[in-house]
């Protein structure tokens, strides 16, 4: 006769085998397309117009978190942005304001200079570059009547769209460091203007 505690240990045995793992999908009686065919990023799939197993976003999406720049393609006078452009979002506080002096050093410094009076390393006193205004004036200092006179959506624009020799600067720094680097160019002027009392 088998006694009860082998029937017990042969009971332990089969259960430990019968939930092993199997190598291969169990088999699956109307599975509802709940598996559906697998395909690389890359891969050519014919079932779709483009051949490609890759799904284009519909006319008009806009990606997560992007946010179209309303003037893009602005071509007249910076006086004629409606409203003077966007007004700035940011507060000033200390980390914002050290945050755009981080990002001025690294991107507008070169050419407008560390105190923005437009004598940076790459257009100072010994040009590197032949780095001059359009007209044939030498790089705009920010420090200036005329650039004082910009609203902060005027000078979000030139740092968007480019203004005379300075190109766009929309591809290197993030559309909340634009703003951040207004802060800090407006406390540069307002530096100068305590200076020169």
């Amino acid at each position: 006769m088998i006694s009860l505690q082998r029937i017990f240990a042969l009971s332990l045995a089969g259960l430990i085998l019968w939930n092993c793992e199997s190598k291969t999908p169990p088999m699956e009686y109307m599975p509802d397309m709940a598996d559906s065919p697998a395909r690389e990023a890359q891969e050519a799939d014919s079932n779709f117009p483009n051949n490609t197993s890759l799904r284009l976003p519909p006319v008009g999406a806009v990606p997560q978190g992007y946010f179209p720049y309303e003037y893009a393609g602005w071509t007249q006078s910076l006086d004629a942005l409606p409203n003077k452009g966007l007004a700035n979002p940011i507060k000033g506080d200390l980390a914002t304001l050290q945050k755009g002096e981080i990002k001025y050093q690294t991107y507008c410094s070169p050419c407008h200079g560390v105190r923005g009076q437009g004598n940076g390393t790459v257009v100072g006193p010994a040009p590197r570059l032949n780095m001059a205004q359009s007209d044939g004036s030498p790089m705009a200092a920010l420090t200036s009547a005329s650039a004082k006179g910009y609203s902060d959506g005027q000078i979000y624009h030139i740092i968007t769209e480019g203004k005379g020799a300075m190109k766009s600067y929309a591809s290197q720094v993030l559309p909340e460091d634009r703003w951040k680097i207004i802060l800090y160019v407006r406390k540069l002027q307002e530096y100068d203007r305590t200076a020169g009392k």
